[in-house]
């Protein structure tokens, strides 16, 4: 029997979110019910996000946004903390790259694995997931929850992929938030001795596997956008443009059913963190006057420190200016749509969106529909490419049209969210989909090591 509510984990590259849906909301949608979490908790810049990031200090480790200053606080003597969790977890071998050794500038000590970071940081995670619902006076009340976790589609043919291993890091993350409580979110982190014993008795305990689903992250983009599909058009093609992947899904409507059409799913490992370091790349070669590997250095920390608004002013005026050691950099879009690597990722990006268009146009013309929206959501939602992208008809279309969708629904301007949740939405859409989506749509359900049902091209039974 399902539990009241779904809560669905977004392990971003770069930040973690997470929302809580109830059980019911596909087929019984009310907006009020949604529960995007402030994982941040108070007094931070977003409190939906949490810094996805591990550092290893002297004498402690740190996590989230205090991880993230103190390594930029320590960058000149070349520390660093542990970050793109999600981009390890992705590798062929992942058995043996969680037991890797961690090098001095992530680990001075050389007393933790990449595996003892990366479940301290998911403890850290799931301490903050429960101040959140505390927090929240609905979510306070006791509910129960099914949960799962959102993640890209790595491994073409492999749903599973290296599900039950990473189920039992959260597990391990959970035993240790149980035993060390609301300490893990101390703004200054854990006594090193403190985590070193936590990490190996969570791994030495019998701690029972978590019980988590798995959507791919496209998949819940495509779920969330769906809600309300039946008053718009039949299909829908979904392209999400996050930090470290770029994930493409599409979706139908059969009647008063929604379901995945995963023959137009793809994933691409370039994203955002792939065109900020274009654009830095593009600073530097404007700058020749830095010859030192130093002073290139800190015009690239610099720069990652205001990607964002730098991106954000780019992409907007078509350039961007800011002063370095008393000299004014400008990066023109031009200067990015003419450089060598950004062309080979577009050239990709559109080859993969092509694949997921002609999927969707099939199955279209089989269905006589006529209308197909297109969607962009997450961090590079509003780059101008990607807008361009989702305006494109599928060749041999015939009477087929395509309705570029605003990347924020018109459910997220509803009064009781007042206001706070349509501003940030594209970044939380993964994991509001993913609490929304129903459990046909999981590429693997709680407790099975076996892919789920996914459907590829005919309409699901009732949920």
């Amino acid at each position: 029997m399902s539990a009241p509510w779904t809560l669905c984990i977004d392990f971003g590259t770069a930040f973690s979110k997470a929302a809580v849906a109830p059980s019911t909301a596909w087929n019984a949608f009310t907006p009020a019910t949604v529960r995007p979490l402030m994982l941040g908790g108070p007094g931070q810049g977003n409190s939906f996000l949490l810094d996805s990031a591990v550092f290893v200090d002297d004498d402690r480790v740190l996590f989230g946004s205090a991880a993230v200053a103190r390594a930029e606080a320590l960058s000149v003597q070349k520390r660093l903390a542990l970050r793109s969790f999600k981009t390890l977890l992705s590798v062929s071998d992942l058995e043996r790259a969680l037991n890797t050794s961690l090098p001095r500038s992530l680990d001075p000590h050389r007393a933790f694995t990449q595996r003892d970071l990366i479940v301290l940081y998911l403890a850290y995670l799931s301490a903050a997931i429960g101040r959140a619902c505390a927090a929240d006076q609905v979510l306070s009340r006791g509910v129960t929850f099914d949960s799962r976790y959102a993640a890209p589609a790595w491994r073409s043919g492999d749903a599973a992929g290296s599900h039950e291993l990473i189920v039992r890091l959260f597990a391990e993350g959970d035993a240790i938030r149980a035993a060390l409580g609301s300490e893990i979110l101390a703004p200054q982190g854990l006594p090193l001795q403190t985590a070193l014993k936590a990490v190996a008795a969570a791994r030495s305990a019998d701690t029972a596997a978590a019980q988590l689903g798995l959507i791919y992250e496209a998949t819940a983009a495509a779920a969330y956008t769906s809600i309300g599909l039946n008053s718009d058009a039949s299909h829908i093609i979904v392209v999400d443009m996050g930090a470290g992947t770029t994930d493409i899904a599409a979706m139908a409507r059969a009647g008063a059913h929604v379901y995945e059409l995963a023959e137009a799913r793809v994933t691409l490992k370039q994203a955002g963190d792939f065109v900020d370091r274009v654009i830095v790349n593009i600073a530097l070669e404007a700058s020749p006057e830095l010859k030192t590997p130093q002073r290139q250095a800190e015009l690239w920390r610099m720069m990652f420190r205001s990607m964002r608004d730098i991106k954000e002013t780019l992409f907007l005026d078509g350039r961007v200016g800011f002063r370095f050691e008393g000299r004014l950099i400008t990066v023109s879009l031009k200067d990015l749509e003419r450089d060598d690597d950004f062309k080979e990722f577009i050239a990709n990006l559109e080859r993969a969106y092509e694949h997921g268009l002609a999927a969707v146009r099939d199955h279209a013309k089989r269905e006589k529909a006529r209308d197909l929206m297109a969607v962009a959501v997450g961090g590079g939602a509003f780059a101008p490419f990607i807008q361009k992208l989702i305006r494109r008809k599928p060749p041999n279309a015939g009477r087929i049209k395509v309705q570029p969708r605003p990347a924020t629904p018109d459910w997220a301007h509803a009064p009781e969210f007042g206001g706070n949740l349509a501003p940030v939405f594209p970044q939380l859409a993964i994991a509001i989909g993913g609490a929304l989506a129903p459990e046909s749509m999981l590429a693997l359900r709680a407790g099975a090591s076996r892919p789920a049902n996914v459907q590829t091209g005919n309409p699901p039974a009732r949920d």
